[in-house]
């Protein structure tokens, strides 16, 4: 017969202790280490130099970049987001010397209520883009992203852009992202500014 003296207090071996301390410190290590890791790979940026044009801008690592589509001289895209995908983009128009930003917003204005879904201007002011003077204007649309021949619901879409008329030539720098996660996706176009020479 087996006798357990209740009475008797258990006490761990100092092995035992030791295991456990060293368990928790290795599973902390690795939380970290895995949070810094996942910090360093969305921050990575990418270089992108157009002498053509004369920009230079460090976009996020994982987006597709396109260059010279349509009217558009520069476009890089989330792609690992589902539904609408966030994007950054610039286009460069040649004005005369006369041309001030708030004509270029009226006209961009004109041309997106005759392309764009239910396109509203929700704002427009001023804007320090690194020192220089520039106009911010923000906007929703929707956006009807499969075939209009198949049921969807349009995805409303909040975009801001960044206009400034510089070297006989506006600059307009574009964020547009699904209205919902527009403000966490906001960062990347933030970063986006911070580093965009011209």
């Amino acid at each position: 017969m087996l006798r357990i003296d209740s009475n008797r207090p258990t006490y761990l071996a100092l092995r035992q202790r030791w295991a456990h301390y060293l368990t928790v410190f290795v599973a902390l290590s690795l939380i970290i280490g895995g949070l810094a890791l996942r910090s360093q790979i969305q921050s990575a940026v990418t270089r992108y130099v157009d002498t053509r044009i004369g920009i230079e801008a460090a976009y996020p690592a994982n987006w597709l970049i396109e260059t010279n589509v349509d009217d558009v001289a520069f476009r890089v895209r989330n792609m690992a987001l589902a539904g609408y995908k966030s994007n950054i983009q610039i286009t460069v128009r040649p004005v005369s010397g006369e041309t001030t930003e708030r004509n270029i917003g009226d006209q961009l204005a004109l041309e997106r209520s005759l392309v764009l879904t239910d396109y509203r201007v929700i704002s427009v002011e001023d804007f320090d883009l690194n020192g220089q003077r520039a106009q911010a204007i923000t906007y929703t649309y929707a956006s009807q992203e499969s075939s209009p021949f198949l049921q969807g619901i349009p995805i409303v879409v909040e975009g801001l852009d960044i206009l400034l008329i510089q070297r006989e030539q506006a600059i307009v720098i574009t964020f547009r992202a699904q209205a919902e996660s527009f403000e966490s996706e906001r960062h990347y176009f933030d970063r986006f500014l911070q580093n965009l020479e011209f």
